[in-house]
């Protein structure tokens, strides 16, 4: 007896496996390690592109000026400058940026703190077009030096740790330091002469790492000094301990604003922010 199944109105389909995709992109990889036929110009100005910046989307090139305009609210881009013959890592500090607090990135209408050299600002490093190379144990390539003259942070973010001068508020009605790095998403280490501070997105990032992954602090800050530099991590500057500590009082105000205490008259009591099912 012969059964008659007919046509299938859908035929079977063929499925690309993802070996099929790495053949196919082999026969392009050529391609791909060639450099991208950018012009070397800034691309604002047309001046002479000396910075990339590697946050920006496509990597555009910069000069110094427009790395500085363009940056003034994004100071964790991570950039490399142009030394003539290739691209080493650089920063925006070296290329002279400033952050400024409490008026949109802008510098304060009334001056600047105590101890701060207001010529200072915008004022790249001086770096030799020649590749730097360490010649002696306490040498640090220039993207990790320590700014000099005036207020500077140890900036910790998910992109990696970063080394900043920075300019606060000095206005009659201006707040603490610390109260300004708070107000610009930054949780300072210290109350007083804040050095070091931990962006918001860094704490979150961090306890979500220990939640799904188990990453340990010391691991987790490991990897943000490889990020940093991964050829001279021992080099950039260690906030473990400061980690620790921010960590747990980023944790505790987390519960704190779940349970609306920031919105409470109550006194806190044992107990007050369990969580019942």
């Amino acid at each position: 007896m012969v059964i008659n199944v007919g046509v299938l109105e859908h035929p079977l389909k063929l499925y690309k496996t993802q070996n099929y995709y790495l053949h196919q992109w082999v026969e392009h990889r050529n391609e791909y390690l060639e450099a991208p036929p950018t012009p070397w110009k800034c691309l604002f100005c047309d001046g002479d592109g000396i910075y990339r910046c590697l946050g920006c989307f496509s990597q555009p090139l910069f000069c110094m000026q427009c790395c500085q305009k363009q940056h003034y609210m994004l100071p964790f881009h991570q950039i490399k400058q142009w030394m003539g013959t290739f691209f080493d890592d650089s920063s925006l500090c070296v290329a002279g940026m400033v952050l400024h607090l409490c008026h949109c990135g802008q510098p304060c209408p009334s001056g600047v703190p105590k101890g701060m050299d207001q010529h200072a600002n915008r004022v790249p490093f001086s770096v030799d077009d020649t590749e730097w190379c360490m010649d002696e144990p306490d040498d640090v390539p220039p993207f990790l030096w320590v700014p000099q003259g005036g207020n500077h942070l140890t900036l910790v973010d998910v992109t990696s740790v970063h080394l900043l001068r920075v300019c606060y508020c000095v206005c009659p009605t201006s707040q603490q330091f610390h109260m300004q790095l708070l107000e610009s998403g930054l949780l300072s280490a210290t109350i007083d002469q804040p050095k070091m501070a931990f962006s918001f997105s860094v704490l979150n990032d961090f306890i979500r790492d220990n939640l799904e992954c188990g990453t340990s602090t010391s691991n987790y800050y490991n990897k943000l000094q490889r990020i940093t530099s991964n050829v001279f991590p021992h080099l950039v500057p260690d906030c473990y301990c400061e980690l620790l500590q921010v960590s747990s009082q980023w944790r505790l105000l987390k519960l704190l604003k779940w349970a609306s205490f920031g919105h409470r008259q109550d006194s806190q009591k044992p107990g007050s922010l369990v969580l019942f099912c």
